[in-house]
């Protein structure tokens, strides 16, 4: 969420009340509670940074990432400020009384076009649907906000999710629709999903356009056919790296020219599909930040040293608040190194530079695994009838995998631990709203 320094001082009680019932909840799976490009008062270097809130054993810390230094003249910012990144309040009350005695006028800011708006509305609602991707959650929101500020696109938004299994990439291609449909009012967005491990031979591109009359399949509605039904879809094609070479192909002219023709004709006596309000979001496990020539496209893999990914620039890159047109730059610089990589990895020049962006996910941090953990109990719970509204940290740390594969490898562990607490209280026929805690051995569902 974003917000303004200035929204937490001098707040009613009942504006810390819901601030406190928000850190305690995050606190309850073990995270903390923070505010991204929170901006700071006129006089700060940086002028946006994060707010964060974080209840421990020892009281409430506060904190700021990167580091705020006040430059102004106001003698309250600047004995807050020169605490440095952390300061911790022994109790909640004492933070509230001490943020109660800071300036409680607002920054002077410029009015939020609606454009800009919706940008940090897609931000926001994405970066609920994954954690511990905040780069390409940023990446993805800029691409949709792009290409929803058109009023007549001239061709679809395309998108290549690239990195390693169970990091993200498929997740978020499924929350992008609801969330789509939640900003955009009346125009509401269709989803199809399709596997790409399933169009492995020439002859199954003819499963997206529709067979020639007389060929097996000729029936078969096709995947694009969706797109008659509604203008406005979402198509998603899982492990683009599965599918032959020359189902690529078929997608050349659709992802430049936003159109393609039909083997049938629809209710209109028309041949032509028109994509040009579509999103196209392709998944690969290829990593498309390598040097080196990576297969990508069906065939046998090439032999390659693995090379590391330099997580410090991204940890910068993450941490930095920037313009639209530096996040363009950023992209773009990435977009042409994935390109590249592509090429190299065997598909045709032409391909490659038909999408319209390629979004990178990397490996996920011990943070953001405790946190998918936390989420994976809540969706047990869910299973089972229950709504989990908290989980010890201590448990969540415990529960969390150190090597697993992926983060659906996780599961079937969990499922196996908890499943039998989650029945036994089912049993007893008590309140659905509960708190799981315990140790891994020995887990305990209370009320909520």
């Amino acid at each position: 969420m974003t917000g303004e320094f200035y929204r937490f001082c001098g707040r009613s009680d009942a504006a810390y009340h819901d601030l406190r019932r928000r850190i305690d909840a995050c606190a309850a799976i073990g995270h903390s509670c923070e505010f991204p490009q929170c901006r700071m008062p006129e006089g700060c270097v940086p002028q946006q940074a994060v707010l964060g809130f974080f209840r421990q054993a020892t009281g409430y810390l506060l904190y700021f990432r990167p580091q705020v230094r006040y430059q102004g003249t106001d003698p309250r910012l600047a004995e807050f400020f020169s605490h440095g990144e952390r300061m911790l309040f022994p109790t909640f009350e004492s933070f509230c009384e001490y943020l109660g005695r800071l300036p409680t006028a607002p920054a002077p800011v410029q009015p939020a076009s609606k454009g800009s708006l919706m940008l940090t509305q897609l931000e926001e609602a994405l970066s609920q649907v994954i954690v511990g991707q905040t780069a390409a959650v940023q990446a993805a929101a800029f691409r949709l906000w792009a290409h929803l500020s058109k009023k007549k696109p001239a061709r679809p938004l395309s998108l290549i999710f690239h990195g390693p299994t169970g990091v993200g990439k498929s997740q978020l291609a499924k929350g992008i629709v609801p969330v789509l449909n939640q900003l955009a009012g009346e125009e509401r967005y269709q989803f199809v999903w399709t596997e790409m491990n399933t169009f492995t031979e020439p002859h199954s591109a003819y499963r997206l356009t529709g067979a020639p009359p007389g060929y097996a399949g000729y029936d078969d509605p096709p995947v694009f056919e969706a797109v008659r039904h509604n203008p406005r879809t979402v198509f998603m094609f899982d492990e683009l790296e599965k599918a032959h070479p020359q189902v690529l192909k078929v997608f050349m002219s659709l992802l430049d020219e936003g159109r393609c023709a039909s083997r049938k004709e629809g209710e209109d006596g028309l041949r032509e599909l028109d994509f040009r309000q579509c999103v196209f979001l392709f998944t690969t496990n290829a990593d498309l930040t390598r040097k080196d020539g990576q297969r990508l496209g069906f065939g046998p893999p090439q032999e390659a040293d693995k090379q590391e990914t330099d997580k410090k620039e991204l940890e910068d890159q993450e941490d930095q608040t920037v313009s639209c047109s530096q996040l363009a730059r950023r992209l773009y610089l990435s977009d042409e190194t994935a390109r590249q990589a592509m090429v190299r990895g065997g598909a045709l020049r032409e391909i490659a530079g038909r999408f319209g962006g390629f979004i990178p996910f990397y490996p996920l941090s011990e943070a953001a695994w405790a946190e998918v953990t936390a989420r994976q109990i809540v969706a047990l719970g869910r299973e089972h009838g229950l709504r989990v509204e908290e989980v010890e940290p201590e448990l969540v740390q415990a529960l969390t995998p150190e090597d697993a594969l992926s983060a659906r490898s996780s599961v079937a562990v969990l499922e196996g631990v908890l499943t039998a607490a989650f029945c036994q209280y089912a049993a007893c026929g008590g309140s659905d709203r509960v708190r799981v805690g315990g140790t891994a051995e020995q887990v305990v569902l209370l009320p909520a």
